[in-house]
């Protein structure tokens, strides 16, 4: 059973996953912190890109970008990616000006991240699994890729593209001489949190690192969304019954209870690890930010 709650207030005292704010965010369906600042990014199914600051508040930065499937902040801490899932992408900056704009052919399993002074757009497409790579708002690469795959970038910016076999997750560097894992992909839905890999099925959720192998495992039906904390020790995961989860990767493996919170009447969409500090960000018919002790 879940236990419930009914408003947000301040208990940062308390240990393991508390409410502590509910911003005028309504219904956010992607989630994004600046890196290295405890500011949130978050996109609305209204089109809206909205900054929320816990202490200062909430400002807009673009409105009429439509309903996000990706949403991502650069690392540079100065520009933002909105791809849409009506068929169209923006690149902007945290000033709120649009940097470029353009249209795209993703109809589905949608993810992206900025590489460098690159952006990596990935994404289903009529004729199968793609990916694109722009520069300057331009598209300098269009490439296929395996069904089912995911891709990441690693620490020096290369993109890793990732496929979950049998045997394990199969990580390689992209590049013109790339060759795809041989084998039938498991049934894994992929996400790329970061440093981490999640697979979802319909019984749970598996997390790998950058380097493939193994997984970690939690048994959960009805996932939604997730997010791993910056460490890799903390797994936070929003279920389509509105529910909130928090879990120590280093149990997933053992009978322990997690800490679960039904949050929500409706399913979560969005779930978000701040890389500084111990907040959490949650997005379903309204947005929430959490505190947390593994």
């Amino acid at each position: 059973m879940a236990r419930e709650v009914t408003e947000a207030h301040y208990l940062h005292e308390r240990s393991g996953l508390e409410p502590v704010l509910q911003p005028p965010v309504k219904a956010p369906c992607g989630l994004a912190w600046i890196p290295q600042r405890e500011v949130l990014l978050a996109a609305t199914r209204e089109g809206q890109l909205i900054q929320v600051d816990p202490v200062l508040g909430t400002r807009t930065l673009g409105a009429d970008l439509g309903e996000a499937a990706v949403l991502a902040a650069a690392p540079d801490r100065e520009r933002w990616l909105v791809v849409a899932r009506e068929g169209h992408w923006t690149l902007g900056n945290m000033a709120g000006t649009v940097l470029s704009a353009g249209k795209h052919p993703f109809l589905g399993g949608m993810d992206g991240f900025f590489a460098g002074d690159l952006v990596v757009i990935v994404g289903d497409t009529a004729e199968g699994r793609a990916m694109w790579v722009l520069r300057d708002g331009e598209v300098v690469t269009r490439a296929r890729l395996p069904a089912g795959s995911a891709v990441a970038a690693s620490k020096d910016g290369t993109p890793l593209l990732c496929r979950s076999l049998p045997e394990g997750l199969a990580v390689i560097p992209l590049g013109p001489d790339s060759r795809a894992p041989k084998g039938e992909a498991t049934g894994h839905r992929l996400r790329v949190a970061g440093s981490w890999v999640l697979g979802f099925t319909a019984s749970g959720v598996c997390v790998w690192d950058h380097f493939g192998g193994a997984p970690r495992t939690m048994r959960l039906p009805e996932l939604s969304a997730g997010d791993v904390s910056v460490d890799g020790q903390t797994i936070g995961l929003g279920t389509r019954q509105g529910a909130v989860v928090l879990a120590h990767l280093g149990r997933t493996d053992k009978r322990v209870r997690p800490d679960l919170v039904r949050a929500f009447s409706v399913p979560v969409t969005t779930v978000a690890f701040s890389s500084r500090g111990r907040w959490l960000a949650t997005g379903a018919d309204g947005l929430r930010l959490w505190t947390w002790e593994a």
